[in-house]
């Protein structure tokens, strides 16, 4: 121990006699290290850090799937009630949960629009959590509908809106219009079963008809609307509890044949299904991609500051000579090299976590183009702290141990013999060639950074089946205030009719949701007249929007066939729809679809009558949904439980100045009601369903490219300038005997030309074997022989800029001043 504090005090005193290369060491491994710290805080926030509840490894997510298809989102409310009945002996608590937005309001004060839960009354003592305020639920609490009449406020809402008040406990508030008593107030630090969403209140499920969700909806065998989790009992794995949960399964495939097919149910780690319910593995995949490349950067600058201390090593070798030759061990040597290059990495660790934690903030506060309470928290915990400390271990041991093992190898009599100047010529394969790993490194990150930023760029010029521009959106819910539906039936048209009146508009039109966009995205399962059920009932799901007359054109969608909606598309007419261009190619080939019904799953008494089909459009670019069945109905013909409405002006004028207008008019027709989501539609496309996947993507892999292209400069600059103050004597010999300035010129730069050239070969291999691991993620050929031309010579002339001034600075040497240098 006592020698290993004498190598900490001797490492510092040599760092600190060398400030210019402790901070260029310490502030190029801080670049690595701070890179990888904000990668691995995004994918600690979103997919490792487990739930803040006790024994959170018990806890898993339950999902049914069809056929072998692929995994839903959820259960219905009778699935869930035969799940929870057969599974006792696996699972100590079933759990049901599903989310909603709501208008909140205290007597006499305009609603807060919030996010709630409603969940099963076991919510809170299955996850073993304690009350802040008041209590949570009761088990009985939830199982009948319309009764407990009860909320429970999340502890951060509570904070906000009420001040921490405990006395509002026993308070009465109401919910879209509905009368509630405040019970109790979550724990601090829970904010839902979704760690990235921050739920403001709790409801037990048999509220959620006061929700917008009828009772025909909930006892709907296939409206799969609830998140399911269960809590394993101790000493039960996920391999025993599928066992059990597909026994349950079969039962219910047998005993309701007419609604299940070939059902599965499969239980999974929380974790897993926490952002993509469709595959538990894809944003796992991403995040080790995302990983790579950080720790790719993390490469690149310990092989540059392994370079550096080569460097100082081979300025060294004398003093190391000396103490070998006085009996010091080879190994102490060694162990002393690397403890310094330990304490480099641990100080360029400390400014890492710092630059990671700067850059979480910033990537904490990233514009999701919603009003969601979206939480991205970047909390420095444990696993950070262990993962930084690590690699910053790791990073020093690296840089460190090449350097000692070729200084522990050096010959003492011919390095003593060498005089102060060391080796004056020869070619240091070593250095080279870490310099051009470099390079390679740098032109794999460049690579990817371009498919990348070319997917994105690609994206947003695609023609997406509608017309983003020149139309903004507007979108309110009745519900949040209480209204029926005749009443938001009246304020819709109402709504219509003045914003048509204001100056500039040309065109108005209302949707339950936006392509791309976050809100209302429906789904069903689409039953069609006539044909066969396939083997897979999966591929009768469909999207679907209820839309008013005029939104095709609002959107510029186009119309291929039959006719669009009109007024007289009503309660009082028969009920009609437009179909997408794949859905008629899918259910009607080489056939009119034109006169043909449908029927949706959740409505099997009312037939639909497609009257037009529309070229498809984007609804989902997150997930490929394009082609997905999709069909459009009359909102006049569907106003129940339809009081979303998104309003959607089209205009040439300048749209930002439409809004103050816009909102006074419809806050005229109804004072109370939140008006959100106000955006131009161009700007909606940048959403979780939409591009904004695409733009993070690109952001930070053009980040990673950008570091990786600045330490391989920085890296070839300091090794050729190294090399030019290594042979001063020599290119003052060579000058005093007859070379020419611009010989010296050349003789430089042909040595940084091959490694340039070797390094480029080496990467363009990689990149190639890269690029076919990122092909799932970006949407451009990722063979395109443009992107490696372009990258490749971007690469190659910013590090044949890099080493000009070096080689410059060598034409400048006087002979006779370097020949008297000893």
């Amino acid at each position: 121990m006592g020698t290993l504090f004498q190598d900490v005090r001797f490492a510092f005193r040599q760092l600190r006699k060398a400030p210019s290369f402790t901070a260029t060491a310490v502030l190029t491994l801080a670049l690595g290290i701070g890179a990888n710290t904000a990668i691995f805080s995004l994918v600690n926030s979103i997919l490792l850090k487990p739930l803040p509840v006790p024994n959170p490894e018990q806890i898993a997510s339950l999902v049914p799937r069809e056929n072998s298809g692929p995994l839903q989102l959820g259960l219905s409310w009778n699935e869930y009630k035969q799940v929870r009945a057969q599974s006792g002996r696996n699972f100590s608590d079933i759990i049901a949960y599903t989310l909603n937005l709501d208008g909140l309001a205290v007597k006499g004060q305009q609603p807060d629009r919030i996010l709630t839960a409603y969940a099963s009354g076991n919510l809170f003592e299955g996850l073993g959590l304690k009350p802040a305020a008041g209590r949570l639920f009761l088990r009985s609490e939830g199982e009948v509908l319309g009764r407990d009449a009860v909320i429970v406020l999340g502890y951060d809402y509570w904070q906000q809106r009420f001040n921490g008040d405990p006395t509002v406990v026993g308070r009465t508030v109401t919910l879209d219009g509905h009368p509630l008593t405040i019970v109790g107030v979550a724990p601090k630090g829970f904010g839902g079963m979704q760690g990235f969403l921050t739920t403001a209140a709790y409801l037990p499920l048999s509220q959620l008809p006061i929700g917008g969700t009828s009772a025909d909806a909930i006892n709907n065998w296939q409206n799969r609307m609830f998140f399911i989790y269960g809590r394993l009992r101790s000493g039960v794995d996920m391999k025993q509890a599928n066992a059990a949960l597909n026994v349950v399964a079969q039962d219910i495939a047998r005993l309701h044949p007419d609604v299940e097919k070939k059902l599965s149910i499969e239980a999974f780690p929380e974790p897993q299904l926490r952002v993509n319910p469709g595959d538990p593995n894809t944003m796992f995949v991403i995040a080790g991609l995302f990983l790579s490349l950080a720790l790719m950067v993390l490469l690149l600058a310990c092989v540059n500051v392994a370079n550096l201390v080569l460097v100082r090593a081979t300025a060294r070798e004398r003093e190391m000579a000396i103490r070998t030759a006085l009996g010091a061990q080879r190994s102490r040597l060694i162990r002393q090299m690397i403890t310094e290059s330990v304490m480099l990495a641990l100080l360029g660790g400390g400014m890492g976590v710092v630059l990671g934690t700067a850059a979480s903030t910033a990537l904490s506060h990233l514009d999701l183009h919603t009003d969601l309470p979206i939480r991205l928290v970047f909390d420095f915990d444990w696993r950070i702290f262990f993962y930084s400390f690590a690699i910053a271990l790791l990073a020093g041991i690296v840089v460190g141990l090449v350097p000692a093992l070729r200084v522990a190898r050096a010959n003492v009599n011919t390095v003593l013999h060498e005089g102060s100047r060391g080796v004056t010529s020869g070619r240091h394969w070593l250095r080279d060639g870490l310099v051009a790993l470099q390079i390679a490194g740098s032109l794999v990150l460049l690579v990817v950074a371009a498919l990348f930023v070319r997917s994105l760029s690609a994206m947003q010029t695609l023609d997406f089946g509608f017309k983003p521009d020149h139309v903004i959106n507007f979108a309110i819910d009745s519900h949040e205030i209480g209204m029926t539906d005749a009443e938001a039936r009246d304020l819709a048209a109402n709504i219509t009719a003045r914003l048509r009146q204001l100056a500039g508009v040309d065109y108005v039109s209302h949707a339950t949701s936006t392509p791309l966009g976050y809100l209302s995205n429906g789904g069903d399962r689409m039953v069609i007249d006539g044909a066969p059920v396939p083997a897979n009932p999966g591929d009768l799901n469909a999207g679907y929007n209820v839309v008013s007359a005029e939104y095709f054109g609002v959107m510029g969608i186009d119309l291929l066939r039959g006719r669009v909606f009109s007024e007289a598309d009503n309660e009082h007419t028969t009920d009609v729809a437009v179909i997408s261009e794949s859905t008629a190619k899918k259910f009607w080939p080489n056939q009119d679809p034109l006169g043909h019904t449908f029927r949706m799953a959740s409505e099997k008494d009312r037939k639909l009558q497609i009257v037009g089909v529309a070229r498809d459009a984007e609804f989902q670019i997150y997930g490929g949904a394009k082609l997905l069945p999709y069909f459009y109905i009359p909102y006049a013909q569907h106003i129940k439980g339809n009081t979303l409405m998104i309003f959607q002006l089209r205009s040439n004028r300048d749209l930002f100045s439409l809004i103050p207008s816009a909102e006074k008019a419809i806050h005229e027709l109804a004072p109370q009601l939140p008006i959100f989501q106000v955006q131009t539609m161009r700007q909606g496309l940048y959403t979780m369903n939409g591009l904004l996947l695409f733009q993070i993507g690109a952001s930070l892999a053009a980040i990673m490219g950008g570091l990786g292209l600045t330490l391989a400069v920085i890296g070839l600059y300091g090794v050729v300038s190294y090399a030019v103050g290594r042979r001063i004597h020599e290119i003052g010999l060579r000058m005093a005997l007859g070379a020419s300035r611009g010989s010296v010129f050349r003789m430089i730069y042909r040595q940084s030309v091959v490694i340039v050239a070797i390094g480029l070969g080496f990467g363009l291999v990689l990149a190639l074997l890269v690029a076919r691991a990122v092909r799932g993620f970006v949407t451009i050929d990722v063979w395109d022989p443009a992107t490696y031309v372009v990258v490749g010579t971007v690469l190659a002339m910013a590090a044949l800029a890099s080493c000009y001034f070096p080689a410059r600075y060598a034409t400048t040497v006087e002979p006779m001043v370097a020949l008297r240098e000893d």
